[in-house]
């Protein structure tokens, strides 16, 4: 599939990425679009997306998060009445790469290493991503337990995902894997994207950490409750 009339920024790295995947779809919303991956339960609004056309797509995929560009607040209300907590996501890049903190002690979480210790969340999730990413991986007694991958790619961008289990935060881990990832992923000639919700803290004060600075924002709206 073809990664659609869309410019290669960081706001739209998850388009990109799903519409490069065979498996995801394309929806016509009046005179734009969306993109959509069904694995991810992830969709993206682009384009001078219809509302009505949105609205039928937020009934059809309850379960799934849609993106939508900061600029269109007459979107996220068609998605308010589906009972979505629409919240704004501050998304980041790196200035100063050279700049990332040089820690040892991550690798690649390799296929046959055991992902019972987790949530069946996590778990799942790993194991699907370890199939198609690097997955960069922390050990405590023995276990991974923190992680850092790259769920979306386009030409120029990659995504940052990282995630720690409950028992091994603050522990400084999740700093460790994810100046591996992006390490590894600038190699390859992309840049990172770190988004968060404006709300989570632990993720903001992370990516100041990592030397990430704000660019650019998006809306996110969860799964309908």
């Amino acid at each position: 599939m073809s990664t659609l009339a869309l410019p290669d920024l960081p706001r739209w790295v998850e388009a990109h990425g799903i519409a490069a995947d065979p498996a995801s779809w394309h929806r016509t919303l009046g005179p734009g679009f969306a993109v959509g991956s069904d694995r991810a339960r992830l969709i993206v609004v682009g384009g001078d997306a219809d509302a009505t056309e949105l609205d039928l797509l937020a009934r059809a995929h309850p379960e799934h998060t849609f993106l939508v560009a900061i600029e269109r607040e007459d979107l996220t209300a068609t998605l308010h009445t589906h009972a979505r907590a629409v919240t704004r996501a501050v998304l980041h890049t790196l200035p100063e790469p050279d700049a990332l903190p040089e820690l040892d002690g991550a690798a690649v979480l390799s296929p046959d290493v055991p992902l019972s210790h987790l949530s069946d969340a996590l778990a799942e999730e790993l194991a699907a991503m370890r199939t198609i990413r690097t997955v960069w991986a922390a050990w405590v007694d023995d276990e991974p337990v923190s992680f850092a991958y790259a769920p979306w790619r386009s030409a120029a961008w990659f995504d940052v995902s990282v995630d720690t289990a409950p028992g091994a935060r603050q522990l400084g881990l999740a700093t460790i894997v994810a100046a591996a990832m992006i390490r590894d992923e600038r190699a390859q000639g992309r840049e990172p994207v770190w988004g968060a919700d404006e709300h989570n803290h632990a993720s903001l004060r992370l990516a100041k950490r990592l030397g990430f600075e704000p660019f650019d924002e998006l809306w996110v709206a969860p799964p309908a409750v």
